[in-house]
Formats: C-alpha cells, sequence, structure tokens
C-alpha cells in the first residue's frame, strides 16, 4: 500500500523539496516531481541544477527522449497509471490515483494557506486508507 509522508512546518518548502529529491535520488529511487505548472517546473529545474558545485541531481522532463535513463522526473500534469515508486507532491491537487506509486511525499510550508491545504489532504489520504506519515521540521 502507498505510504504518504506529510513534511510540516517546512520554512523554505522550496528549497528542502530539493533537498528532499536530493535524498531519493542518494538512495538510487525513482522518483517523480509534480508541480503546478510550467513556471513552477522550470524553477524547480533550476534549483535542482544550482545545489552546489559537488552534488549533480539528475533530473528531466517527463516527456523528454531521455528520461527512461533518467531518475528524476519533473512533470506539470501527472497522467493516470503511470507507475513509479515515489512522488513529491508539489502541485495544488492530490493525485486522482495515489495508489500508482509506493511513496507520496507532501510539503507543507508554515503559511496559512499551506496549513489548509495540508489539512485537506491528510483528511482525504486518511479517508482512502492511506498510511501516513508525520514529520515535523521546525526545529530542523
Amino acid at each position: 500500500m502507498t505510504r504518504i509522508d506529510f513534511y510540516t512546518n517546512v520554512a523554505q518548502p522550496q528549497e528542502f523539496a530539493c533537498k528532499l529529491a536530493a535524498t531519493v535520488f542518494r538512495k538510487r529511487e525513482r522518483l517523480l516531481v509534480w508541480l503546478e505548472d510550467e513556471r513552477a517546473l522550470d524553477t524547480f529545474s533550476n534549483r535542482l541544477w544550482c545545489m552546489g558545485d559537488t552534488q549533480f541531481i539528475a533530473h528531466c522532463r517527463m516527456d523528454s527522449p531521455e528520461a527512461a535513463e533518467t531518475p528524476i522526473w519533473l512533470t506539470a500534469s501527472l497522467p493516470a497509471g503511470l507507475q513509479h515508486p515515489v512522488l513529491l507532491n508539489l502541485g495544488p491537487e492530490l493525485p486522482v490515483e495515489p495508489a500508482q506509486f509506493s511513496r507520496i511525499l507532501e510539503i507543507v510550508g508554515t503559511d496559512e494557506q499551506a496549513l489548509a491545504t495540508a489539512r485537506h489532504r491528510f483528511k482525504s489520504y486518511r479517508a482512502r486508507g492511506y498510511a501516513i506519515q508525520h514529520h515535523d521540521m521546525s526545529h530542523k
């Protein structure tokens, strides 16, 4: 069954998302990063390229010819039926088919809008019977 991880009280969500992507990359797992739109996709891609001189995070757009050989895919649209180990959900919605992933990562900032959205997502996942892990990042 799909495991859902909520990382809450994250002061810098985009920076944390890059670090989380790097962690998944180091574990040699495949990651799909779902973003709100093309602009957000480009911004996140640039952040991954600029993480540091010694850290290379191989990634590409999901529709790229290099996708089959690349461990991290970025997309602004989530196709149904895709089987992928880990989803980093930076988009505005819940995935329609959460079960197509072994794990879903949700990052929650500190503003009221982010908290309200996270509460809704948490309740939706729980109502569907998914195992949820909570990680409070306020002291990290």
